[in-house]
């Protein structure tokens, strides 16, 4: 814990409105064409262009369109987590650690902080919930005194 005090000395919440259809297809994927949708032909199926909700693959692609953004930015993947991507520069360092649409930015360096937020900013509609209480049901106290 003491550890903690020192490597992370901000931790915001950010969360990705819409964030599966922010997710680029790489393979072909069609679907049957809804009923009641007009289209200028008559056809059956459509291709997909985005990952929608429900697709099997969405939360897949999704992911890996994050990371490859995050990677561009001067990420890199954690070895021990996927959802975990670092970010060393001058000796200060900035966690991601995402789960399906909530990104928690943290680490010792405010400045990297808010620059890294900006660039998510940037690429994809974000509402930031600044400081969080509570994440994933387990409450963050932050505290001066040492642990």
């Amino acid at each position: 814990m003491m550890i903690t005090k020192y490597l992370i000395s901000m931790l915001e919440q950010l969360h990705v409105m819409t964030a599966f259809l922010y997710g680029e297809m790489k393979r072909t994927v069609f679907c049957a064409v809804p009923k009641g949708a007009e289209v200028d032909e008559d056809f059956d199926f459509s291709e997909l262009m985005k990952a929608i909700y429900g697709l099997k693959q969405a939360s897949r692609v999704w992911s890996d369109t994050f990371h490859d953004f995050v990677c561009s930015i001067g990420f890199q993947a954690s070895d021990f987590d996927p959802c975990l991507d670092l970010k060393v520069e001058s000796g200060q360092c900035v966690q991601l650690l995402v789960y399906v649409d909530n990104v928690l930015a943290m680490g010792s360096s405010t400045e990297m902080i808010v620059i890294t937020k900006g660039d998510l900013k940037m690429r994809s509609e974000i509402t930031d919930s600044g400081k969080r209480a509570f994440v994933l049901g387990i409450e963050l106290c932050t505290t001066s005194a040492v642990v």
